[in-house]
C-alpha cells in the first residue's frame, strides 16, 4: 500500500490519490506526453515538407534550364529578324542596340517568373489529389487530366460545363454521405517517384491521342517530353476518427503546349493504349 505524496491518503494497489495535488501532477505529466508526440509529429511533417519544396524547386529548376534556352533562342531570333528591318543607320545606333538587349532581358524575365509560377511535377499530383475530392474541384482536376484542346472541343460542343457540375454533384453526395468524424483522402506525400523511359514516353502519348479521339477532338500532335510514375499516399479519418491512409499510383507527364498532366493509371496499365 502506498501513501499520497501530497495528503497522505491511503491509496489502494495501482490506484491513484483523487486530491487535487495529486491530480494537478497527473495532468502535467499527461501534457508533457501530449506535447512531445506533438513535437515529433511536426518534426516529421516538416521534414517531409522540406523534401517536397526541394524536389518542387528541382523540377523548376530543370524545367528552367530546358525550357528557357529555347525561348532564349526563339528571343534572339525574333530580335535578329527584327535589327535586320531596321534601317540602315538605326543598325548602327548603340543606344537603340541597347534598349532592344533591355527588351530581350525583359522578356527573358517573364518567361523565367512564367515558369517558375507554373510549378512542377509534385505541385500538379498534389492538386490533382486535392482538387478530386473538393467540393468545387472538378474544373481543376480536369485541367490536369485532359489536354486543352479536348476541353476546347467539350465547351464548344456545351459538354464541359455539364461535366464539371456532374462531377462536383458526386463528391457532394459523398461528403454528405461521410459518418462520424470519417473525411474524404487529402493528400500526404509521394513515396517513390520513378522517371519514364522513351519508350513509356511514347505510351504516354498514345494515352492522350485516345483521349482526343474519345472527345473528337484533334488528333495526332502529342508531344510527351518527360514524366514520372508515382506512388500517393493521402490520408483520412475513418468513421470512428481513426487516421488511415490510402496509395495510389499514377504517371505525371510533361505535355508540350499543356504542362504538367496526370494519367490516372498506373505505367504497367499504359501498355494498352501503345
Amino acid at each position: 500500500m502506498a501513501y499520497c505524496k501530497y495528503c497522505g491518503k491511503l491509496i489502494p494497489e495501482g490506484g491513484s490519490c483523487d486530491c487535487p495535488a495529486a491530480k494537478g501532477e497527473s495532468e502535467i505529466k499527461e501534457t508533457a506526453v501530449n506535447i512531445g508526440n506533438a513535437a515529433e509529429s511536426v518534426k516529421s511533417e516538416a521534414a517531409e515538407a522540406a523534401r517536397e519544396v526541394k524536389e518542387a524547386a528541382s523540377d523548376t529548376i530543370n524545367e528552367i534550364k530546358s525550357e528557357a534556352a529555347g525561348a532564349a533562342q526563339k528571343v534572339d531570333a525574333v530580335a535578329g529578324e527584327a535589327a535586320e528591318k531596321l534601317p540602315g543607320k538605326a543598325k548602327n545606333n548603340k543606344g537603340l542596340v541597347y534598349i532592344v538587349a533591355g527588351i530581350i532581358a525583359a522578356l527573358l524575365l517573364f518567361l523565367i517568373i512564367a515558369l517558375c509560377s507554373s510549378g512542377g511535377s509534385t505541385s500538379a499530383v498534389k492538386k490533382y489529389i486535392k482538387s478530386s475530392y473538393e467540393k468545387r474541384g472538378a474544373k481543376t482536376m480536369y485541367s490536369l487530366t485532359l489536354p486543352k484542346r479536348v476541353i476546347r472541343e467539350l465547351k464548344e460542343d456545351d459538354d464541359y460545363d455539364e461535366m464539371v457540375d456532374s462531377y462536383n454533384d458526386m463528391i457532394e453526395d459523398m461528403i454528405d454521405d461521410l459518418d462520424g468524424k470519417e473525411t474524404l483522402p487529402k493528400f500526404d506525400k509521394i513515396t517513390r517517384k520513378n522517371p519514364l523511359k522513351k519508350s513509356e514516353l511514347k505510351m504516354a502519348e498514345q494515352y492522350f491521342n485516345r483521349i482526343c479521339d474519345k472527345y473528337d477532338a484533334e488528333e495526332g500532335g502529342m508531344r510527351v517530353t518527360k514524366g514520372y510514375e508515382v506512388k500517393v499516399k493521402s490520408r483520412y479519418k475513418s468513421k470512428s476518427g481513426e487516421m488511415e491512409h490510402r496509395t495510389d499510383i499514377v504517371c505525371v507527364v510533361k505535355l508540350r503546349g499543356d504542362g504538367w498532366k496526370i494519367i490516372t493509371h498506373p505505367l504497367s496499365e499504359l501498355s494498352y493504349y501503345n
